[in-house]
């Protein structure tokens, strides 16, 4: 899959730092850059003291729509200056929205990135994928701080367990996997009486002219996700590719999960696909 949209999701009161990141993905892809630029509108007044609040409320509102278009400018500045092909839309949202503002965006791009500020905004980044993801089944790339971004890493780390997700993860991020010189298949505690782990994903990969070699990972009491990560840094991975959310979303948010626990403070870049 080639990445020829690729959607940057900046929240208004944030900095540059992931514009710069979509913008160099964009450059060095040649891809057409889209920006969805959200301010999130504060909840209104409830209670006894609404009728005095509402006038305030709505002054912060009318200010935040305000400051939305002086950094909606600021941007078409900025991108008219990197000669990237682009586009922007700024909305003004409520929080309850972001997911659905976010999935219509998504929908027209091949790729959505969330940058090392927007990855560090728990609550919008869990919006976003969520957005992304299960509404317009849009792969998504954390670049998390200090990390690189690229469209085309040296080593990487296919989490693999032979799931509909995972499968998924390794065809819309084949682009990934075709650049790297060595792609790694890191299988948590497979189940067994499988003779050959990874054999079947390995000869598709292969067809595709992919550097693959599968590893069977044993957990010895730690979670998938600690495993997964620690497989990285063995192999000095520059990327994690991987399925997202095998289970519900209601039982992941519950119960906690390897997607959830991927998401949280990542050390290098990890792409999600479902």
């Amino acid at each position: 899959m080639s990445f020829t949209t690729i959607l940057s999701v900046i929240r208004c009161d944030h900095a540059d730092s992931d514009l710069r990141a979509a913008v160099e993905l964009s450059r060095s892809s040649g891809a057409h850059l889209s920006v969805l630029l959200l301010a999130i509108a504060a909840p209104p007044p409830l209670g006894e003291y609404a009728e005095h609040v509402s006038v305030a409320w709505l002054e912060e509102r009318d200010a935040d729509r305000s400051k939305l278009a002086e950094r909606s400018t600021k941007i078409k500045d900025l991108l008219q200056e990197t000669e990237v092909p682009h586009d922007i839309v700024d909305i003004y949202t409520e929080w309850t929205y972001v997911d659905n503002v976010v999935a219509r965006q998504a929908r027209y791009a091949d790729l959505l990135v969330i940058g090392p500020e927007l990855a560090a905004d728990s609550p919008l980044k869990s919006a976003v994928v969520d957005g992304a993801l299960f509404h317009s089944s849009v792969p998504v790339l954390i670049i998390p701080r200090n990390a690189i971004p690229t469209l085309k890493p040296h080593s990487v780390v296919l989490a693999w367990n032979d799931t509909p997700e995972a499968a998924k993860a390794a065809k819309q991020g084949l682009e990934f996997l075709k650049a790297a010189s060595k792609v790694h298949g890191g299988m948590v505690d497979p189940e067994p009486g499988i003779e050959q782990p990874g054999a079947e994903i390995g000869i598709y990969l292969a067809r595709h002219g992919v550097n693959f070699s599968a590893d069977v990972l044993r957990s010895d009491g730690r979670t998938v996700a600690e495993t997964l990560k620690q497989y990285a840094d063995d192999v000095a991975a520059d990327m994690i590719v991987m399925g997202a959310y095998g289970h519900s979303r209601m039982r992941e948010r519950i119960f906690g999960g390897v997607t959830r626990s991927m998401l949280e403070h990542p050390s290098r870049p990890v792409f999600l696909a479902r």
